[in-house]
């Protein structure tokens, strides 16, 4: 089965160690999919913060909202402008 985040590991030759904390896609600044959620911190129209491990994801921006959530993975929707890593 094809997995996007282990197609890119292996095509740049990185180790999967160095990525074992959290992957985001950003799909044209409308909808951010953000892997390996440890919870929801703060939820707002103006910014999502999801926490990680080794920190917390803030997605910036405006009507933004869960659209889906899971054990370890969070979808936002909106329209966005900003994703900080603290």
């Amino acid at each position: 089965m094809f997995n996007f985040f282990s197609e890119l590991v292996a095509d740049y030759g990185l180790e999967v160690e160095q990525l074992n904390s959290f992957n985001i896609v950003n799909m044209s600044n409308k909808l951010v999919y953000i892997e390996g959620q440890k919870g929801v911190v703060k939820i707002g129209s103006d910014s999502i913060s999801i926490r990680v491990k080794g920190g917390v994801i803030v997605v910036f921006g405006q009507n933004l909202k869960l659209k889906k959530i899971t054990a370890t993975t969070v979808c936002v929707l909106g329209n966005i402008h900003q994703i900080e890593s603290k």
